[in-house]
C-alpha cells in the first residue's frame, strides 16, 4: 500500500564521517519485486558450517522465516543503488562482493544493471531463495558460507557490501576483511532500514507490550559505533546518507514482519504467541493497519 512520506533534509558534518540526509518523497511501489523461478543451492561445504559459534548459529536462525523474509522486507530504492555506485565510481566491469545476501533483496536491483556479484550468505533456505530470484542473473553467484569462514581472494573486487546484515560481524576483522577483498580504490557500503516509529502513537500504545516480554538491552546504537570506529582504521572518506520514508502494513502484514526479526524468533514459547496476541489487539484498536516509519541508512567508505 504506497504511502507518501514528507521529509525535512538535514546536513551535517562532523570529524569521522559526513553525514548526508536527502529529502525525497518516496513510494512503497517503488521497492524491488522479488520474482519467483527454479532454484538449485551451492554450499561451502558441511564441515564449514558444523564448528560455529552460539553467535554465528544464531545468524542462521533465518533458516525458518526465509519465506516470510522475502515476502514482507522492505528492499531498496534505485537512487539508493544510484548513490552506491556513484560513490563507488562503477563501471559495467565492476564486481561486488555482498556479504550476507538474504534472498536478494538488494542483490537484484544490482544484478539488473549487468554488475557480477557474488553473495555469501549463511543460511541455507535464504541462500536457496536468493539463486532462484537471480535465475535470470547469470553474473550473479550465490555461496552458502559465512564471510568470516570463506577463503578471501585478495584484491578482486571493487566493491563490499552488506544490507541488514554487518551487524552480525564482528566489526573490526570484518572490516580489515572487507578491505583486503578490495582493489585499491574500492569502496565499501553497508546499509540498513531502520525504524524510526518511536514518536508514533502505534509505537507508544505497544511499548508496555514491549517492555514487558522484550525489555531493550540497547544494543543497537553500541554496535553501529564500533563498526564505524572498525571502518576508520581501514577506510577513508567515510560518508553516511540517510533516507527516510514510510510504508503502511495490513495487520496480517505487519505481524509477518515482525516474525522475520531475530529479536522476535528467540522469544519462548508461550510468552512469543502471547506476544503476536497482544500486538494483533493493538493493531485491531487503532485501524486494522500499521505506518511504519523507515531511515535508510548507508554509509559508505573507500579503502585505504
Amino acid at each position: 500500500m504506497p504511502q507518501n512520506a514528507d521529509h525535512k533534509a538535514v546536513l551535517s558534518r562532523t570529524s569521522a564521517f559526513r553525514l548526508r540526509r536527502l529529502n525525497r518523497k518516496l513510494h512503497v511501489s517503488d521497492l524491488p519485486v522479488i520474482r519467483q523461478v527454479g532454484f538449485a543451492v551451492r554450499t561451502a561445504g558441511r564441515s564449514e558450517l558444523e564448528h560455529m559459534s552460539d553467535f554465528e548459529l544464531f545468524r542462521t536462525s533465518f533458516n525458518d522465516v526465509a519465506d516470510l523474509y522475502d515476502e514482507v522486507r522492505p528492499g531498496y530504492q534505485e537512487f539508493v543503488i544510484d548513490e552506491i555506485c556513484s560513490f563507488a565510481g562503477m563501471t559495467i566491469d565492476s564486481r561486488i562482493l555482498e556479504i550476507g545476501c538474504g534472498t536478494g533483496q538488494i542483490t537484484l536491483p544490482f544484478a539488473r544493471r549487468g554488475y557480477s556479484i557474488l553473495g555469501l550468505e549463511p543460511s541455507s533456505t535464504m541462500a536457496a531463495l536468493a539463486i532462484k530470484n537471480c535465475t535470470p542473473y547469470p553474473n550473479v553467484d550465490v555461496l552458502q558460507t559465512t564471510f568470516e569462514k570463506w577463503p578471501l581472494p585478495a584484491e578482486t573486487f571493487e566493491l563490499v557490501l552488506s544490507a541488514q546484515a554487518f551487524h552480525w560481524i564482528e566489526p573490526y576483522s570484518g572490516c580489515e576483511k572487507a578491505a583486503t577483498a578490495l582493489r585499491p580504490g574500492g569502496s565499501i557500503a553497508l546499509v540498513w532500514n531502520n525504524d524510526v516509529s518511536h514518536d508514533t502513537p502505534f509505537y507508544k500504545a505497544t511499548e508496555p507490550i514491549y517492555d514487558r516480554y522484550m525489555p531493550s538491552e540497547g544494543s543497537t546504537d553500541r554496535t553501529r559505533a564500533c563498526i564505524h570506529e572498525a571502518l576508520a582504521k581501514a577506510f577513508h572518506e567515510i560518508e553516511e546518507i540517510r533516507h527516510p520514508w514510510e510504508r503502511t502494513y495490513s495487520s496480517s502484514e505487519y505481524i509477518k514482519l515482525l516474525k522475520t526479526y531475530s529479536d522476535y524468533q528467540r522469544l519462548p514459547e508461550p510468552s512469543r504467541a502471547d506476544f503476536f496476541r497482544a500486538i494483533a489487539d493493538v493493531i485491531g484498536r487503532t485501524g486494522n493497519a500499521v505506518t511504519r516509519r523507515y531511515e535508510t541508512q548507508v554509509v559508505l567508505a573507500r579503502k585505504i
